[in-house]
Formats: structure tokens, sequence, C-alpha cells
């Protein structure tokens, strides 16, 4: 097992104890494993002097052992990820061990004044983003109100206790596949993470102060979650078939008919149908673009009914028409 012991009290120390671990001839923003350990890499980001942003990207190779040492100053760690952690609370700090169940991705929020051991198995898949926010940086924000310290101790604590039913909203999964899985055709640079890591830390906040509202997160099944999100799957996987309604969606998820329409646009920020329809239309792009297909084709492979309303729909998605032959 490999194991690091380490602290979030300094990103420049904490960056260069890594790539001394691990890459230590490397001067690029990504710190990569050696195949030994790992396939992929960790990346540490300076937002500003009292926000980082730290990206974990790899398969490991082996057994792995984190210990976050814990240290005096109460700094806040945000914690968004796509894989699942089994968490043993502790009176002085937190035993998390590495978990092959599924889940659509969480977040939890840590006191840095806790420490941390993490297990992370060989085999597994790590996909996360921290953001580290310092005592200099909360400190304007919670000594505002004791309304708003109570909020975020809240938070803190609810985040562990309740982590089951912690999931990422729409805004936030979207922004955690673009700091953690991004385009590679786009450009990446420091800039690119760091307005992502801005606006992620942004939903945070719009989190704590809607605390205890029908908004809450804890406030959701993460079981129903899952389904929804299988549901999804789903559709994907059969959109070369005729929608089965919302109801039979529904069935499949073990849901009331209110209940997964609501939370289905919640988390995908559309409604199952436009779900299915939009993707249809992404598949019918790559096909007539990119394979060179015509309308006809296309409208066989999809199910498509009416020309007519498949070149508006296509117009209204893409801002063009597709080839007008048949």
């Amino acid at each position: 097992m490999y194991r690091y012991s380490f602290d979030f009290s300094d990103i420049d120390k904490l960056r260069n104890y890594f790539r001394s671990q691990l890459d230590p001839n490397s001067s690029t923003d990504r710190i990569y494993f050696p195949p030994e350990i790992g396939e992929g890499y960790l990346a540490y980001y300076k937002i500003s002097s009292e926000v980082f942003l730290l990206i974990n990207n790899y398969k490991a190779n082996a057994d792995i052992e984190y210990v976050r040492q814990p240290f005096e100053e109460k700094d806040i760690i945000l914690h968004f990820r796509k894989y699942a952690l089994n968490h043993q609370l502790k009176k002085d700090h937190i035993i998390s061990t590495y978990s092959d169940s599924y889940t659509p991705g969480n977040m939890r929020c840590m006191d840095a004044q806790q420490g941390e051991q993490v297990f992370i198995t060989k085999g597994a898949e790590v996909k996360s983003t921290m953001i580290v926010l310092k005592s200099s940086y909360t400190n304007p924000y919670v000594l505002k109100s004791k309304e708003m310290a109570d909020k975020v101790d809240s938070y803190i604590r609810y985040s562990h206790q309740d982590i089951n039913k912690f999931y990422l909203s729409y805004k936030q999964s979207n922004l955690f596949d673009q700091i953690v899985q991004p385009d590679i055709d786009k450009v990446e640079n420091y800039l690119y993470f760091v307005a992502r890591g801005i606006r992620l830390l942004e939903t945070f906040w719009k989190d704590v102060l809607r605390w205890e509202t029908e908004s809450n997160p804890f406030n959701i099944n993460s079981g129903q979650v899952g389904n929804i999100y299988k549901v999804s799957d789903y559709l994907k996987k059969n959109i070369k078939e005729p929608f089965v309604g919302v109801d039979q969606l529904a069935a499949m998820a073990h849901m009331s008919r209110t209940n997964f329409f609501n939370m289905f646009k919640e988390i995908h920020n559309q409604t199952p149908l436009e779900f299915f329809n939009n993707k249809r239309l992404e598949i019918s792009y790559n096909m007539i673009i990119g394979e060179g297909l015509s309308i006809r084709e296309v409208m066989d492979t999809l199910n498509y009914s009416n020309s007519s309303k498949f070149r508006k729909a296509f117009f209204n998605k893409f801002d063009i028409y597709p080839d007008v032959s048949i």
C-alpha cells in the first residue's frame, strides 16, 4: 500500500509534496501517477490566496491510503465527487473507504480541524474535485450573523450524517464534469479551471442560504436519485425506440408519477420527454453532419414520422437546417 500524509493548510506545499512523491520531473499543472500506482493525475489551482481548487482523476493500480492531517484553522473543505465512499465518524477524525456501489454524484462539507483517513483500493476509479476555503475567506460570511454561522455549521454536520441524501444538482454536475473531465478539444488552462471552480463555489453558498427549505438537498433520497439516473441511462440506450411514457418510466424508478417527473426535471433541468428528444436530436446531428446520412435514413432509424417537425426541431436546437435531400 502507498501512503501519503498531508494537510490543506498551504496549496503550494501540497502541490510540491505530491509532485515529489509522484511526478518529480513534471512542471505542468497536472501531476501524473507512476503506472505502478495509478493511471491519471492530480491537479491543484489557487483561485485566490484564500480559495484552492483540487482535482482528482485517476484509476488506482495499487492500494492507496491518504491521511489528511487536521490543523487548528477552521477551514472548510467542499468535496464534490462521482464515486462512493463509506464513512465512519470518529471523535477526532473520519475513516473513509472506497466503495464500488452506485452513486450519481454527491458532495460533502468538512471542517479541516477534523482529520481523515481515506482508503482507495486497487482498481478504484476516483473522480472528484475539492474546494478548500480558508477561514479568512469564510469569516466575513459567517460573522455577518449568527444565523449564517449556524447554517454553515449545520451544513458541515449534516453533510456527513446524511451523506446518502446529498447529491449534485444539475448545475453542479455539469460544472463537475467540465472540471474533472474537460473537453480535450477546448483550451485547458489555469483560467478555465478557476472560472468553473468559482461557479461551483457559488452553488455551495446558494445551498447554504436556502438551508431548511423545500430545496434542502438533505431532504432528497439518494436511492431515488440513483433510480432517476438509471432511467435516463435507459432512455439513452433505447433512443431508437419510441418514447415509453412518463408512467412507465416512473414505474421503472419505483416512484409516483408526480415525484418522478419533478425530481427528473430538477436533476436534468428538462422533462423526461425533452431529455429523450434532445438526445435523439444529438444523435441525428452526428448521423447527418458526421456520417452524411440522409434525413430519411435518420428518421427511419430514430422513429421520426414528420419531416417538417424534425427539421424545425433540428433548427431550434442547432441553429441550422439538416440537409434537405431525402
